[in-house]
């Protein structure tokens, strides 16, 4: 399917990317007995004639992506087919995205996620109730977006936790997967 006529504000895609930090996440998601198929979260903003904008959560602060790489490939995962999800919604969701812009990478939960990944639980990180995180990770950034506007998500609850491939199963235990032409 074209993913201009698919892919909407709010949609998340779940990918593989390459190097280190990419190969430890997916190690430690292995550890965990989750699929370690993807290290990296980004969702759609908005459209800009073809090409679409996305934002994500990266060690430098959450930041745009130009999303066309990630429609199409075939180690990404997408939630284009989640339903529920009201176009009002997901410009708030989309509106509140960019309000975290610049928000820091929240390197004490990728510490905790390692931690898990050993078997260790030395605490629970969660998030202060009724306030925007400080800081987030690319796959807590979208489900505490998606926490917001109550869609249903990977972690309930647990939203500062939520790593890649969370949302991998999340999508691919409820059929939410299209697939999609890539885009040049």
């Amino acid at each position: 399917m074209q993913a201009k006529s698919i892919l909407k504000p709010g949609d998340v895609f779940v990918i593989r990317t390459s190097g280190d930090s990419a190969e430890a996440i997916q190690l430690g998601e292995a550890l965990q007995g989750k699929p370690n198929l993807d290290n990296h979260v980004a969702g759609m903003h908005h459209w800009d004639g073809d090409i679409p904008w996305g934002l994500e959560g990266k060690p430098g602060g959450v930041g745009w992506v130009d999303m066309r790489s990630y429609i199409g490939h075939p180690m990404a995962w997408n939630n284009c087919n989640q339903p529920n999800r009201t176009d009002p919604q997901r410009y708030l969701v989309a509106s509140d995205a960019q309000k975290m812009l610049g928000t820091k990478y929240d390197w004490e939960a990728i510490g905790g996620d390692t931690l898990e990944a050993l078997h260790v639980k030395l605490f629970h990180l969660t998030w202060p109730h009724g306030l925007v995180p400080g800081e987030v990770v690319c796959s807590s950034y979208w489900d505490y977006l998606y926490a917001i506007v109550g869609w249903n998500r990977p972690t309930p609850g647990d939203e500062r936790m939520c790593e890649p491939a969370d949302w991998t199963n999340f999508i691919i235990n409820n059929n939410y997967h299209v697939t999609l032409e890539a885009m040049s």
